[in-house]
């Protein structure tokens, strides 16, 4: 079983550890494959001005994975998921659909019926991973350089 725990500044150590166990992703997503604790610092300051709520994924005793999401997107006023990122070494697993799993069943707690993400369109691990969950293209844009896909799933009571 999964357990969501509230991510804050203290814990930026587990934060970096993850996210640096994904250096692929860090490299489409911010141009360098290890992230410094200032680019997780400017990671917060982003998201809490984007009102995502942030939190870390703990298996047992280990912390696995990120799970971010806002509940009004920048662009379209709907909830999206801002992050799902699992520790390299737990890939593979099945770990990153249950999560979402999790996720999709705290949406619809909370009466929401579509969620959206943006994916970076040369991560084709993450459009092939989306698409396997139900979600569909329905918009791309470039921003700071680099082609999005947006992506939607609506979901069922």
């Amino acid at each position: 079983m999964f357990t969501l725990i509230k991510n804050d500044i203290d814990k930026i150590y587990i934060e970096k550890e993850i996210m640096n166990s994904n250096m692929e992703y860090n490299k489409i997503a911010y141009g360098k494959q290890v992230l410094r604790n200032e680019d997780i610092l400017e990671i917060y300051k982003e998201a809490k001005e984007l009102k995502i709520e942030r939190y870390l994924v703990k298996k047992d005793d280990e912390y696995i994975g990120i799970l971010d999401y806002g509940m009004s997107s920048p662009r379209h006023n709907k909830p999206w998921l801002s992050l799902l990122a699992i520790h390299k070494k737990h890939q593979g697993l099945g770990y990153a659909k249950n999560i979402y799993i999790t996720y999709e069943e705290l949406m619809k707690d909370k009466q929401v019926n579509c969620i959206q993400i943006a994916v970076h369109s040369t991560n084709k691990k993450a459009l092939d991973f989306w698409s396997s969950l139900g979600f569909v293209k329905f918009n791309e844009r470039i921003y700071e350089g680099k082609l999005y896909f947006s992506f939607e799933k609506q979901l069922s009571f």
